[in-house]
C-alpha cells in the first residue's frame, strides 16, 4: 500500500479521477441534450398533425410549445421591411432565406420567411427577389421558435444598417415584431406563394445518445488505466 500512497501514485489517481469526472459530465451533457431534442421532436410531431392555431393573443403566445402548428392570420406585407439570411443552400445551391414584414389587421407585426432565392452571379449583385402583392389577404403560415437573430446580417441592398446585428428578431431594422418568425406555407391571394417548398424538419435525436456512450467508455478507460497502472506499480520493487 506504500506504493499506492506514493507522490506519483497520488498523482496518477488525482488525473485518472478528474478523467473520469470530466467524462461522467459530459455524458450527462450529452444524455440532456438528447433528452431535449426528443421532448423537441414530440412537440413537433403532435403539433404537425393539429388544426391551425387562431392568433388571438399574439405577444403571449407560446412559440416554443406551438412550434411548427400551423396558423392563419390577416393582414398586408410590407413592401419596404424586407431581409435576408445568408448562408443558406437550396437543393445544393447556395442563396438566401427571405424574410418579409406582415402586419396583421389587428396591429402586430411578424417577420415570414417567404422561401429560398438564388444568390447573385456576385456579391455585388443582389439576388432577383419578386415582389410582394401588397393588398390584404389571409396567409396560412407555420409557427417557428428559432432565434435566427443571430443568422441575420444587414445586406447592403436590403437594409441601410449594414454593419448592425439585431439583438433579436423582434428588432430588425428597428421594427417592433414578435419575437418568433413564421413560415409561409399559402395565402389567399394566388399572387402571393411561397418562393420554394417550406420542408418539414427531420425528427431526429441526433448523436447525443452516442456520445454519452462514448464518454462513459472513456470514463472506464480511465479507470481501468489508472487500476492497471497500480497494479504494475506493485510487480516492481520498492526502491
Amino acid at each position: 500500500m506504500r506504493k499506492f500512497f506514493s507522490p506519483i501514485s497520488l498523482l496518477q489517481s488525482v488525473v485518472a479521477l478528474a478523467l473520469i469526472f470530466g467524462c461522467l459530465y459530459a455524458a450527462q451533457w450529452q444524455l440532456d441534450r438528447g433528452q431535449g431534442q426528443t421532448n423537441t421532436n414530440n412537440i413537433i410531431r403532435n403539433n404537425l398533425e393539429l388544426n391551425p392555431i387562431e392568433m388571438g393573443n399574439p405577444a403571449n403566445l407560446d412559440a416554443v410549445a406551438n412550434q411548427w402548428r400551423l396558423t392563419n392570420i390577416k393582414g398586408t406585407f410590407s413592401k419596404d421591411n424586407q431581409e435576408l439570411v445568408r448562408n443558406r443552400y437550396y437543393e445544393g445551391k447556395f442563396g438566401f432565406e427571405v424574410l418579409t414584414l406582415f402586419t396583421a389587421v389587428t396591429g402586430e407585426n411578424f417577420w415570414v420567411d417567404r422561401g429560398w432565392v438564388a444568390a447573385g452571379k456576385d456579391a455585388s449583385t443582389p439576388p432577383d427577389v419578386p415582389v410582394i402583392d401588397d393588398g390584404i389577404n389571409t396567409i396560412t403560415a407555420r409557427i417557428r421558435s428559432e432565434n435566427l437573430s443571430r443568422q441575420l446580417q444587414g445586406s447592403f441592398f436590403v437594409t441601410s444598417a449594414k454593419s448592425v446585428k439585431p439583438d433579436s428578431i423582434a428588432k430588425i431594422q428597428g421594427v417592433d415584431a414578435q419575437p418568433y418568425y413564421l413560415d409561409l406555407i399559402s395565402s389567399s391571394n394566388g399572387k402571393v406563394a411561397p418562393l420554394t417548398e417550406i420542408q418539414l424538419p427531420e425528427l431526429s435525436s441526433g448523436p447525443h445518445y452516442a456520445y454519452a456512450l462514448q464518454w462513459l467508455a472513456f470514463a472506464v478507460l480511465a479507470l481501468i488505466g489508472r487500476i492497471l497502472l497500480f497494479r504494475e506499480a506493485q510487480r516492481l520493487p520498492l526502491v
